[in-house]
């Protein structure tokens, strides 16, 4: 689970977004096919780089 902290940009919250939609695709995705499937892995990868890029704005803030 994110905490989105007290005041957030909003690009940290349209990336927070993002995030949350494809966390529950990669969700339903491994749910039906396996979590080894190659479109639940490359949502994980697509995730991975979301969450990248949503710390690099909460750390540039800082």
């Amino acid at each position: 689970m994110i905490v989105l902290p007290l005041f957030v940009t909003e690009p940290q919250e349209r990336l927070h977004m993002e995030i949350e939609q494809l966390r529950g695709q990669m969700v339903s995705l491994g749910t039906s096919h396996g979590f080894l499937h190659p479109d639940v892995q490359k949502c994980s990868r697509d995730l991975d780089q979301l969450l990248l890029q949503y710390y690099a704005t909460r750390r540039a803030k800082q």
